[in-house]
Formats: structure tokens, C-alpha cells, sequence
């Protein structure tokens, strides 16, 4: 793969102007780059489609792999990057943030392991903790919040490889040979509240800052970039909830309020079909509708991801009348310019609850969702990891109108899951490489006609799901319609199988005999899911 070099001068050509010379779209056939897969999440190289159907596709939970196991952890961790394969060392690391004692209180630690499933967490001998420093705790600069954290293999500078952000209240860019001990660089601080997440497109050079700030509908982000992680592109808007979101949300709520099987926050506000109002001289807090409270971009394939944390407020949090109550779900978007989004699966959830019938004690992505900055490539699939929490608001220690709660009330039930087990986990979910978003035909069978692409490569390929009486048939047409002599239906061997690399045949010809043509493909499927195309 070929990466950008690395210009260790400040750039005076704001990040955000060069990517979109990157994203600009030619006129003319889109060039098949080989090894670049074209996803079928828009109509980029949809021309049209007949008896096809495009159907998100949920990763499969495989449940916590990190909790607060130790005692420097106390009862709540959380990670919003993901692990980073460390090659020369064959392991993962996962920088994760722990609370102690005071649940206001920061810490940072590191995980370890061989296979991302189970994790072990080194004493470091770093940090003094109750007297001893027999713990996989690290310091940070001045003592402030870091949980960004992205590797760089590129920089030559061999103090510079792990990169991050710095504070909770705006962010300070840090660099560190080895991820535990860290330097703060030279720079202005970029502005931003408390969330956001950190994210290096290694293709293009770029690191991307996502900044929350308080936008139409509450929490929504900003996107500053950079090339040299010290001169940063001026923040511009990136994502926020819209229209469509707030129609939604209050019938979003209710469902969620109406099903017993979900976990529901403690401070819910009537519905707003009634009209209320909060008491007297208390400030009125927005519920009842969504807001992005977190956002995963990551490059895949050419485009940008997105997975959103929306954040689902339903009351007041009380006593405090600060802040409020509520719930999270993970929705999917993309994007090829960092500006105009497609919501994908009609905003339905990506990543949803675990249901409380699945037990209590162990069960912590019940009622909030926290989002990390990319999935982890694992070959065939990608692995996702969030974090699980099972309350926003304490539950254990007040009523639903924010009077105090004594513990001798609790349940053996209650007290076994909000006293005795801890209260957040990192979490995993596996999805099948490429598998967003397939378009998917039944037994009357459909078909897919491309636009005209520049054919280049030796070989095509298909990522395919066609079970066991399914298929697909490869025709090539010219950019008029017309079959190509060689590549029409009847000589294309049907493809079979379900894999994420099945190469595409024809009786007598291959596709390099194609090469810089102008073609359409058109795709027939039966019974079959298709998730993506390209060259090699």
C-alpha cells in the first residue's frame, strides 16, 4: 500500500483543503482501483437496480472482554481507541481509563494480550496507587485525561510513535516512544467539551480530531486535521442529529420505555404529548429527543465510516437538576467527503442493547453505548470494540424523583448487580469483513447494472454470501448496454459459495482482457447477498 510522505514542516495548506482534492470526484468512468473494494452502501457505482434489496447487517456480540478486575480499575472503565497490534511485539495493547475511589476521578491504564479476546494488565510499576505502584497504571501529562490514543508507525522520530489527545476541557496533542510515558507538543490547544475521539488514516497522512461541541440539537462535532500532529486545520463542522433524528426520537423513547425486556435510565420526564414542564425556577433541559454524544470516523475502502454514539436524554438528572438521564444506541453512516453523510439501515441501531433477560450481573452494555475510533481489522472480519455501561445516573442510591435511597432496601438482586459487580466493560462485536450493508435478492432473482468503470487488474472478485443455493453471474456490458462478446450471461460461470474473496470466471475469457476498457457490470443474483466488488 502506498502512504504518503511524511513532511515534518508546519503545512501551511489546511488539512481539510487537500482531503478534499483526495475525495474529488473525476468526471468520466470510475477507475477500478485494484485492491480498492467498491461497498454498495450509495449508489456510487449503482446505475440501477431490479429486485434487489439493500439490507444492513449487525455485528454479532461476543460479550465483555475487559472489565474492572482489579483494584485500581474500581468499578468503571471505558475506551474510546481501540487496540493497536503491536507487530515487532505479537500482542495488542488497549489504553483504556479507570476511575478509583472518587468516581470523578481519571486514571489511565494499559491492557495487553495475544488474541484481543483475552487480556492481561502488566504491573508497570509507574504510578502510586493506596501506597504501591504493583499496577498496570501510567501517568499523564499534568495529570489531565488521555484516552486518545492512535499509533504511527510512519513518523521517523522514534519518540513520536504513539500520538494522543490531552484534557478534558479542549485538547492538547501528546506524543510517547511507548504509550506510557508522554510529552505534550508545541501547539494551541483544540477546542472541544469533554467527548471525541482521535483517528489516523495511515492511506492519506491524516489525522483526524473529532471535537464535540454544543450544536442545534446539544452534543454534535466538530473535525480539525493534520498532517505533522502540530498544526491543525481550523475546526469545522463534521456531524450532529438533525430533523429527521428528533421526529424519531420520541417514538424511539417510548418504545424503549414500553419494553420490559431493556434497561430503562432512573429519571424519565413525561412524554411531551402532555406538555409538562419542569417546577419552578429550574432550568429546562431538552429531553425527549437525540443528540450525537460520540462519533467513530475511520477510512475504509476509500470512504469514511462513521459509527454514531446517539444519546437519547429522557429527564433531568436528579437531585442535582444537572445534566440529564437516558440511553444510547450505535447507528451506522458513511461518507466520501467528511461533510455530506448517508445514514445507513434507516437509523436503525447498529449496535443495540443486551437485553436484561440475559441476566443482570455481567450484562453492562444494557442502557449506555460508548463508541471507540475503529474497528479492528482481523482479517475475514472486523472486529468491534465499545464500551458497556449499565447506568448513566446511580440507581442504587435514590428514587426515581432523586430522593435519597437507603441500601437496606435493595434487593439481594439489586444489590448483587449495583454494589457487588462492577458497573462498565469493554465489549466486543464481529462483523463479517465488508459486511455493512449488502444488497441482497430472493428466489425470483434481480440484478445489478454498474456505471461505467475503467477495468484494470487481472483478476475480479466478489464478497459473497450465496448459502447453498444461491448464486451470482457476472455479465460485462459497454457503457451503451451491449454484452460483450465473451463476458455475456450465458458465458459467465455462475459464482457459489459464501466467502469474502470469490473470484469471478467466464468460459473462454478472462477479465484482463479487459484492461482500460470502459464496461458496466451487470451482477444477476439469486438468493444470494452481495457486499462488495474489485480487482486484483
Amino acid at each position: 500500500m502506498k502512504y504518503f510522505t511524511r513532511n515534518i514542516l508546519r503545512l501551511t495548506c489546511a488539512g481539510l483543503l487537500c482531503l478534499a482534492a483526495v475525495h474529488a470526484q473525476p468526471d468520466g468512468p470510475i477507475s477500478l482501483k485494484p485492491g480498492e473494494k467498491q461497498l454498495f452502501l450509495d449508489d456510487h457505482v449503482v446505475e440501477d437496480l431490479s429486485g434487489l434489496s439493500r439490507v444492513m447487517h449487525r455485528p454479532g456480540k461476543r460479550g465483555p472482554v475487559l472489565t474492572a478486575d482489579v483494584p485500581s480499575d474500581g468499578k468503571y472503565i471505558a475506551a474510546v481507541s481501540a487496540p493497536i497490534w503491536i507487530e515487532e511485539e505479537g500482542l495488542y495493547k488497549l489504553f483504556y481509563e479507570a476511575r478509583y475511589g472518587d468516581f470523578s476521578r481519571h486514571r489511565y491504564a494499559l491492557a495487553v494480550s495475544e488474541d484481543g479476546v483475552k487480556w492481561r494488565k502488566p504491573h508497570l510499576g509507574l504510578v502510586e496507587l493506596d501506597g504501591s505502584k504493583d499496577n498496570n497504571l501510567f501517568p499523564t501529562p499534568d495529570d489531565e485525561r488521555l484516552w486518545h490514543v492512535v499509533l504511527d508507525p510512519d513518523d521517523p522520530d522514534p519518540k513520536r510513535r504513539y500520538k494522543g489527545f490531552v484534557g478534558s476541557s479542549g485538547r492538547r496533542p501528546a506524543v510517547s516512544p511507548d504509550g506510557l510515558n508522554w510529552s505534550l507538543v508545541e501547539t494551541p490547544r483544540l477546542p472541544s467539551s469533554d467527548a471525541g475521539t482521535l483517528t489516523y488514516d495511515r492511506e492519506r497522512g491524516l489525522f483526524l480530531g473529532l471535537l464535540k461541541f454544543q450544536g442545534k440539537y446539544g452534543r454534535s462535532y466538530n473535525l480539525s486535521t493534520s498532517r505533522d500532529f502540530v498544526t491543525w486545520s481550523e475546526p469545522r463542522y463534521l456531524f450532529g442529529t438533525d430533523d429527521e433524528d428528533q421526529r424519531l426520537a420520541v417514538e424511539t423513547i417510548r418504545r424503549r420505555l414500553a419494553d420490559p425486556g431493556l434497561a430503562k435510565p432512573l429519571q424519565i420526564d413525561p412524554d411531551p404529548a402532555i406538555g409538562w414542564r419542569p417546577p419552578e425556577g429550574r432550568q429546562l433541559r431538552a429531553t425527549w429527543r437525540a443528540e450525537c454524544y460520540n462519533i467513530g470516523v475511520f477510512p475504509y475502502e476509500g470512504i469514511y465510516m462513521g459509527w454514531l454514539m446517539i444519546f437519547y436524554p429522557t429527564g433531568q438528572r436528579l437531585p442535582e437538576w444537572r445534566n440529564t438521564d437516558g440511553f444510547h444506541l450505535i447507528q451506522l453512516a458513511m461518507t466520501r467527503d467528511l461533510k455530506n453523510w448517508r445514514r445507513l439501515g434507516n437509523r436503525e441501531p447498529f449496535i443495540g442493547p443486551s437485553r436484561l433477560d440475559e441476566g443482570l450481573v455481567g450484562n453492562y452494555d444494557r442502557l449506555q453505548l460508548m463508541v471507540s475510533n475503529r474497528p479492528v481489522d482481523r482479517g475475514d472480519e472486523l472486529w468491534f470494540y465499545y464500551t458497556g455501561m449499565k447506568r448513566r445516573v446511580e440507581q442504587h442510591d435514590r428514587y426515581t424523583d432523586g430522593s435519597p435511597r437507603s441500601p437496606e432496601t435493595l434487593s439481594p438482586m439489586e444489590r448483587a448487580d449495583w454494589l457487588d459487580d462492577t458497573h462498565s466493560a469493554v465489549c466486543l462485536a464481529v462483523l463479517r469483513r465488508d459486511g455493512f450493508v449488502s444488497l441482497d435478492a430472493g428466489a425470483n432473482g434481480g440484478y445489478l447494472l454498474t456505471k461505467p468503470l475503467k477495468a484494470s487488474g487481472g483478476r475480479l472478485f466478489l464478497n459473497l454470501d450465496a448459502g447453498r443455493r444461491g448464486s451470482a453471474r457476472v455479465e460485462v456490458v459497454d457503457p451503451s448496454g451491449r454484452a460483450v462478446a465473451g463476458f455475456t450471461s450465458g458465458d459467465a460461470i455462475p459464482v457459489v459459495g459464501d466467502a469474502i474473496r470469490l473470484p469471478v470466471s467466464w468460459k473462454q475469457s478472462d477479465w484482463a482482457d479487459l484492461s482500460d476498457r470502459t464496461v458496466r457490470l451487470k451482477i444477476h443474483l439469486n438468493q444470494a447477498s452481495l457486499y462488495a466488488l474489485w480487482t486484483e
